[in-house]
């Protein structure tokens, strides 16, 4: 049974009911009314036990199935193999060889697997995002404040009236034309901060085919679950 302290609770007084969700980390959350009494939200979550249990198993299998089936990694829009290389004589890291990015771990427990990929899927977003928008805004004309690699759970990028552009690290995955979109989609939000005809017309002149690129994220939205 999951114990309750690893449950999180969020109050808003804009709820209307208490609803219960399994992210795709394997965490999860409640959403209750502001004055809510706990022992409703205790009892709502222990009603709900077996289904918390159900899908939490799904998807924590479903991420050990990473290290178990040597599924393919995605880095700029390349498919590698992935591969574990289980040693205690190496330092923990990832590498390249040929067509297989290799992850050095010293066992197969895939949580510490993951937190090897995700550090460097990270380390590499934040070389490459910031450098790559300074370019895009030369082209585009316009400047951000700055430009933030965040850990988003429904959305590649966005873009705040601060002109703070927030791009997330999973984005590192995709082609490098895709990515040039979701910055050129953020960037024109400095100029229409909606989604009117206007909008679409900046983004235009920049990424002609974008329909393609949103294609392409549409497609591979599961991506966002890594």
């Amino acid at each position: 049974m999951m114990n309750l302290e690893d449950i999180v609770v969020k109050r808003f007084s804009s709820a209307r009911s208490l609803k219960l969700r399994v992210l795709p980390d394997g965490k999860v959350s409640v959403t209750a009314p502001r004055f809510t009494p706990e022992r409703v939200i205790t009892a709502f979550i222990a009603k709900h036990q077996d289904w918390i249990e159900e899908k939490t198993n799904q998807i924590l299998e479903k991420r050990r199935n990473l290290t178990a089936s040597q599924e393919k990694l995605f880095f700029h829009g390349r498919e590698y193999q992935f591969r574990l290389n289980v040693t205690t004589a190496q330092k923990a890291g990832m590498a390249f060889s040929g067509e297989k990015l290799i992850v050095t771990c010293d066992s197969e427990d895939h949580q510490k697997v993951r937190q090897i990929l995700e550090k460097w899927y990270r380390d590499q977003a934040k070389k490459y995002f910031p450098e790559r928008v300074k370019l895009l805004c030369d082209v585009a004309n316009l400047d951000v404040a700055k430009v933030r690699i965040a850990d988003q759970r429904s959305r590649w990028g966005s873009c705040s009236s601060r002109t703070t552009i927030s791009l997330n690290w999973r984005l590192i995955q995709a082609p490098d034309w895709v990515s040039d979109y979701v910055i050129y989609h953020e960037l024109s939000h400095l100029v229409h901060m909606n989604h009117s005809q206007h909008f679409w017309a900046e983004l235009a002149k920049y990424v002609p085919k974008y329909q393609e690129a949103e294609k392409w994220l549409k497609t591979n939205h599961q991506l966002l679950n890594f």
